[in-house]
């Protein structure tokens, strides 16, 4: 699977305000919304608070993962930020998120939704391209970071 056929350079992000688990995903959907790719902030924000509380998306080692199946959404929709401080998200480790990539899926399409995370997952453990992405100058790198290394996977 290709992720960045399902986001565009425009859908990375940098540093984008929020202290708070529940605030940087507020403002990830409103963020949808205002890019029209989201038609309200209702019920994605519901649904994605509503996965963390099941158990953090924050896997450690300064990625965070958060994730969650709705309804009305026609095809997967992936957003990718880069927080050069690092914030807090409720990680397993106890360490600051570095990286984060929001991914939203169909409510049928379990099988695609667990192919994007695992993607993620795999080129995120991957240390030379976690460090790549860490020391990009800004959106545009990240985004041919990993357009790069989709297409290798072809």
């Amino acid at each position: 699977m290709r992720i960045t056929d399902y986001f565009t350079e425009e859908d990375v992000l940098e540093d984008i305000p929020g202290n708070t688990k529940e605030e940087i995903l507020a403002n990830l959907v409103d963020i949808l919304v205002a890019k029209g790719k989201l038609p309200s902030r209702e019920p994605y924000l519901t649904a994605l608070i509503k996965r963390e509380a099941l158990g953090t998306t924050a896997v450690g080692e300064g990625i965070a993962i958060p994730h969650a199946r709705v309804k009305n959404l026609d095809s997967l929709l992936i957003i990718a930020v880069r927080f050069k401080k690092g914030v807090g998200f409720g990680s397993l480790d106890n360490a600051p998120v570095y990286l984060l990539f929001l991914v939203l899926a169909p409510e049928e399409s379990t099988e695609v939704h667990l192919r994007a995370l695992a993607r993620i997952v795999s080129l995120l453990k991957e240390k030379e391209i976690k460090e790549k992405l860490l020391n990009a100058q800004g959106p545009q790198e990240i985004y041919q970071i990993l357009r790069e290394e989709d297409e290798k996977e072809e």
